[in-house]
């Protein structure tokens, strides 16, 4: 088994509790899909690095538009981020097995709310998007494998486009035309793969279909 963990956004506490549900159930392993919130600063760092000491199962995370991306892009192995910690981020394209069972890995996501971040001095990345490089990672590593699951932070434009309203982007302070363009690298990637069972976060809303999966803020999943 597997637990999934939707976006918790530096929120190191979500974190210990679902380390403890996920080693209360005997677990394999907890995913994190994106938007983690892993920064060097104002002690958050500190706080996961505790936490993840006490971790008797592997906790692995990909990036989302909410984190620290040139940092983490900069790595194309699956990496343990401390020697004394079981906390490992996933590169963007990574290809695993894991509990039986092959997964692919895709973090990455367009920040709809780009501008009043910058315009008011918050994190922004610029490496936050997914580039055609990692994309020729993925596939490449995917080669001659079945395909269990997808984990991507961004969902495919398709999901998005059924279940959420257009109009719900005014509220960023932009047109009904935006978009990012991410949903339809990862629509292509899915369609790609011939859509395997695809789980996501970054929409902050719980959404279920039988082929896709959004985890709401802080949701837990067994999968």
């Amino acid at each position: 088994m597997i637990l999934l963990l939707g976006d918790i956004h530096g929120d190191f506490f979500v974190l210990k509790d679902a380390i403890e549900k996920a080693e209360k159930v005997e677990a394999t392993c907890l995913i994190q899909v994106g938007d983690f919130g892993l920064f060097q600063r104002n002690g958050i760092d500190t706080g996961f690095h505790r936490i993840c000491k006490q971790a008797k199962v592997p906790v692995y995370f990909i990036d989302g538009n909410h984190d620290d991306c040139s940092r983490w892009t900069e790595l194309t192995e699956v990496t343990r981020i401390w020697d004394d910690a079981n906390l490992f981020y996933v590169p963007r394209g990574t290809v695993m097995e894991i509990d039986g069972r092959t997964i692919a890995f895709m973090g990455g996501a367009g920040s709809i709310d780009k501008h009043t971040r910058l315009r008011n001095g918050w994190h922004w990345d610029e490496k936050e998007n997914i580039s055609p490089e990692e994309v020729l990672r993925l596939m490449d590593n995917v080669k001659g494998k079945t395909l269990d699951m997808l984990l991507t932070h961004c969902p495919p434009n398709s999901v998005i486009e059924e279940h959420f309203d257009p109009r719900q982007k005014l509220w960023f302070g932009v047109d009904l035309d935006w978009k990012d363009h991410n949903q339809d690298i990862i629509e292509n990637i899915w369609k790609a793969l011939d859509f395997p069972m695809i789980y996501s976060g970054h929409m902050h809303r719980r959404v279920v279909g039988d082929s896709h999966r959004i985890l709401d803020i802080n949701e837990l999943v067994e999968v």
